[in-house]
C-alpha cells in the first residue's frame, strides 16, 4: 500500500516537471534529440519544437548552452519536449530595433531585413560562398542593378541578349569569335600605335561602295593613295609603270 507522503511527494514531482526550465546540455543532430539540464536533473534525450515539422520541415537545431524550457505532459519525463529560443547573460539577444529581423550564425553570417527601410540584406564572412539552383527560369525586376566581383565574372549561356538603347564597355573588349554587326560601325580616339582601328589581316568590302576617307589618306604597302607618283609615264595612250612607293 502505497503511504500519503509518497503519494504527495510523487504528486509534487510530477507538477514540478510538467514546466522546468533549463538549458540544453547535448544535442544529437542525427536523431534530432537533446539533453537538457534543469536544477539538478538531467533528462533523457528529448525532441525540440521545430518551427515546421509537416509537409514544410526547418531544421534549426538548438546550441548546448542555450536556455530552454522543458514540458512534460502530465508530468511525465518520458513524453516531454523542448521549446528552445531564450536568450540569456551568455547568448543574449542579437538586436535591439523592433524594425529588424535577424538572423545570426556562429561563422559570422548575418541575414537580416528591416522592415521600416524596406532593406534586406545577407552578409557573409571571407571565403562565404552562394549557391542558387533554380532548373527553369530566374527573374528580376528593380529600378538599378550594380554587381561587382573584385576579381573575376564568367557568365555561361546558349546566348545572352543585352537589351538596352546604349549599352557601355569602360575598359578594353576581346570578342574571340566573330564579329558581327547590323546597324554600322563609329568610332573615334588613338589605340594602339596612335590608330583609331588596327586590323590585323585582310578586309573585303561586299556589296558596298569600298573605302571612304574625308581629308585623311590611304596607305597601301608603304604606297599612298594622295601622294604617290607613277613610273613609266608617257603621253598618248600607253598605260604608265605601277606607282612608287
Amino acid at each position: 500500500m502505497v503511504s500519503q507522503g509518497s503519494s504527495n511527494a510523487e504528486l509534487v514531482r510530477c507538477i514540478e516537471n510538467i514546466v522546468r526550465a533549463g538549458t540544453i546540455a547535448q544535442v544529437d543532430h542525427g536523431a534530432a534529440r537533446c539533453r537538457v539540464k534543469s536544477g539538478g536533473l538531467d533528462t533523457d534525450w528529448l525532441p525540440w519544437i521545430s518551427m515546421r515539422a509537416g509537409d514544410v520541415r526547418r531544421w534549426s537545431p538548438p546550441s548546448s548552452g542555450e536556455q530552454c524550457v522543458v514540458f512534460s505532459p502530465g508530468g511525465n519525463m518520458a513524453s516531454a519536449f523542448v521549446l528552445v529560443g531564450i536568450f540569456s547573460d551568455t547568448i543574449p539577444a542579437n538586436g535591439d530595433s523592433g524594425d529588424v529581423e535577424r538572423t545570426t550564425y556562429p561563422d559570422g553570417a548575418v541575414i537580416e531585413y528591416d522592415h521600416a527601410a524596406h532593406a534586406l540584406t545577407a552578409t557573409l564572412p571571407g571565403g562565404g560562398t552562394a549557391d542558387i539552383t533554380v532548373p527553369e527560369s530566374v527573374t528580376v525586376h528593380c529600378k538599378t542593378a550594380d554587381v561587382t566581383a573584385s576579381e573575376s565574372a564568367t557568365v555561361h549561356s546558349q546566348q545572352i541578349t543585352l537589351d538596352a538603347p546604349m549599352t557601355i564597355a569602360t575598359g578594353q573588349l576581346l570578342v574571340q569569335g566573330l564579329l558581327t554587326y547590323t546597324a554600322g560601325m563609329a568610332g573615334s580616339g588613338a589605340g594602339p600605335g596612335g590608330k583609331t582601328a588596327q586590323i590585323d589581316g585582310d578586309m573585303e568590302f561586299v556589296n558596298g561602295h569600298g573605302l571612304a576617307t574625308d581629308g585623311g589618306d590611304i596607305v597601301a604597302g608603304n604606297i599612298s593613295l594622295l601622294s604617290h607618283r607613277t613610273s613609266g609615264v608617257v603621253k598618248g595612250g600607253d598605260t604608265s609603270d605601277g606607282p612608287v612607293p
